[in-house]
């Protein structure tokens, strides 16, 4: 009986640890049987991918989040801009209760980028959030990894 406990305790830990976001997974499969909903989602080493790609990255700082990247979430709201940025708000309340930190938040006239993560020094998911102008401009990208803090910072504009 104890050894059961003991192999559940475990498999919870693992289950906890999982750094993906309830609130991004649940606005993807909200829309996730819309025909005109695009994503990708990328798993492994997206260094290792990217590089096969002959991706360029150049700042030391790009260089060292991606070989951090173990998933990336990509997909795009199949929606109008009022309801895309009504599931925005909603994302950001979920993610705001499963105490993600804004990381920043850049607004230029319709156009934003806000960015949450969970951690502390060593962070293991990066939620990005990007509108525009146009009604097929809502996205949101969910990176999943261990990132440290400053070279996120470094890399950043």
């Amino acid at each position: 009986m104890k050894r059961i406990l003991i192999v559940l305790a475990l498999m919870g830990m693992g289950v906890m640890t999982q750094a993906q976001s309830k609130s991004v997974d649940a606005l993807f499969e909200k829309y996730q049987e819309d025909e005109d909903f695009f994503h990708l989602d990328l798993a492994g080493s997206f260094f290792d991918f990217a590089d096969g790609l002959d991706f360029d990255f150049d700042e030391d700082g790009m260089k060292t989040i991606a070989k951090s990247v173990d998933r990336m979430k990509f997909f795009k709201l199949p929606v109008g801009r009022d309801i895309a940025k009504a599931d925005f708000k909603d994302l950001q309340k979920g993610l705001r209760k499963e105490r993600y930190d804004l990381m920043m938040e850049l607004a230029e006239k319709d156009n934003q980028v806000i960015i949450y993560s969970k951690g502390g020094d060593i962070l293991s998911d990066l939620v990005l959030m990007i509108g525009g102008d146009d009604d097929d401009d809502f996205m949101v990208i969910e990176l999943e990894g261990e990132f440290e803090s400053k070279a996120i910072a470094q890399a950043m504009p």
